[in-house]
């Protein structure tokens, strides 16, 4: 049986796990029911709270939430689904309920925009009114309810990464502005990755934060919460990603060393080159004479091959389909382009699932994801060992990773031959 559920926290604008922020109500309505009912547990205009544990104990039906990590949180045990996943499989694109228009809302949001706790003043059923009309562009969006491994695997792996949050330094608002305040919670920011995105990488921000494009003075704001802050960062991840699929073996040492030594120029030119080759076009020259681009050359006109006959392609591990219909003025190094993303965010999907599991007992947490980067809150309790073992799971597939270690993000220096 399913069930459509949509959460009203306390406050809008704060992210969920804000330490201000809670479940305020719940709308619960079973599919195919005429009506929902509303869940009150912190609402002024209920009457006692009421009580949430029934769906916490119950792990035969499925919820259908419109943010699944909003919830993961209360719910961990529940058998929760994604509604922007069940559209984005099949759309390429998430449900848009952005555009949801109710007066009332309207109105509070602009003139009460600051308010504290705003949700527990717009009225119990002005909430019921707007869930409803939520309700119905949910329903609209999919055909069937099924979980499914990459659903599971990427809202557990990013959720895992949002709960741990971020330390920041005490003048934060001054690196950032005053908007930065509102949103610290004991001392930390919390990261909000969406996973609904064209190709499947994840984008991150919340609040007036975007924490894929920081500045390094920005990064300076980040600091420990343990010890100390230990950056991993793939060495040309994108290339030995591509290297992976073609079956090119460039070993251990630097990837553009190797190909620069290929080209005739030096390492700095090197990587000039292959980004122009890669996005720009492989050139005839450099693909007859450099065995990775030829190999390369011919992957890519494989997929596109495979694209424009079957009107659709499969990503390489968790075999998503991208169908070519969802798709404007796509061109197969577009395509390429976009399933060497996929393959990307699907490895370190992979990947980050098995740090946090190794993690698990341990006081060291992942805190931030950056691609091809991962940055950790090590605490000196777990040793160095801890930094040993982190690293041998991020080569686990060939793949060299560099370690920089600071007392904040923007000030970090090398550590990697330390932990050879």
């Amino acid at each position: 049986m399913s069930y459509i559920a949509i959460p009203t926290f306390s406050d809008p604008y704060l992210h969920p796990l804000h330490k201000d922020n809670g479940l305020s109500l719940l709308y619960l309505r079973k599919w195919g029911d005429r009506e929902g009912r509303m869940i009150c547990i912190n609402h002024p205009d209920c009457g006692e709270s009421e009580s949430i544990d029934e769906i916490k104990n119950d792990h035969t039906n499925l919820y259908i939430t419109p943010d699944k990590k909003k919830l993961t949180h209360i719910f961990p045990n529940t058998r929760l689904i994604d509604v922007n996943y069940l559209s984005w499989k099949d759309t390429n694109l998430p449900v848009d309920l952005e555009n949801i228009r109710l007066n009332a809302y309207d109105f509070f949001h602009s003139k009460y925009y600051n308010v504290k706790d705003l949700n527990e003043i717009i009225p119990f059923s002005k909430h019921k009114e707007y869930c409803d009309k939520v309700f119905d562009k949910m329903v609209e969006s999919f055909v069937r309810v099924y979980e499914s491994e990459y659903h599971l695997d990427v809202t557990e792996a990013f959720s895992s990464i949002e709960k741990n949050g971020i330390k920041v330094s005490d003048d934060v608002c001054d690196i950032f502005d005053m908007r930065v305040k509102k949103h610290i919670s004991d001392g930390k920011l919390y990261s909000q990755y969406n996973l609904w995105t064209s190709t499947g990488r994840p984008s991150n921000s919340f609040g007036s934060v975007n924490f894929s494009a920081l500045t390094k003075e920005q990064r300076r704001a980040f600091i420990p919460e343990n010890d100390i802050l230990v950056e991993y960062d793939y060495d040309a991840y994108h290339l030995r990603l591509i290297g992976d699929l073609v079956e090119y073996q460039f070993g251990k040492d630097s990837v553009h060393q190797h190909l620069a030594e290929r080209y005739g120029c030096s390492y700095e030119d090197s990587k000039q080159i292959s980004f122009r080759q890669l996005y720009g076009g492989i050139d005839k020259e450099v693909r007859e004479n450099i065995e990775f681009f030829g190999l390369t050359y011919d992957k890519i006109n494989t997929y596109w091959e495979y694209f424009n006959d079957n009107k659709y392609i499969e990503t390489d591990i968790y075999n998503r389909k991208l169908f070519m219909d969802n798709y404007i003025d796509m061109n197969k190094n577009k395509l390429f382009n976009y399933l060497i993303q996929a393959y990307e965010t699907e490895s370190n999907i992979k990947t980050i699932i098995e740090v946090q599991r190794y993690l698990l007992e341990k006081e060291t947490k992942l805190i931030l994801y950056g691609y091809d980067s991962f940055l950790f809150d090590v605490s000196n309790n777990d040793g160095v060992k801890v930094l040993k073992d982190i690293k041998n799971i991020l080569e686990r597939n060939g793949h060299s990773v560099k370690s920089k270690a600071g007392l904040n993000y923007g000030d970090v220096t090398d550590i990697t031959e330390r932990l050879q």
